[in-house]
């Protein structure tokens, strides 16, 4: 049986580009994993818990499609 992750944020230690992700199963598809940032193409990428906010607009974004 699938297991939902908690949603999860990629933040660019080079840019400070940041991307929230709300997985809908634990099979991740295209665009729930970084590994460049998709900004400047760095590899200096951190991943951390999503805080209760960005999770919730992950949440809202991933529920219409977007």
């Amino acid at each position: 049986m699938p297991i939902k992750p908690r949603p999860f944020t990629f933040v660019c230690e080079d840019c400070n580009w940041k991307k929230t992700i709300a997985p809908r199963s634990d099979a991740l598809m295209p665009g729930d994993w970084f590994a460049t940032c998709p900004k400047c193409g760095s590899t200096a990428l951190k991943m951390r818990a999503a805080g209760w906010l960005e999770a919730a607009a992950a949440e809202l974004m991933a529920r219409r499609g977007l």
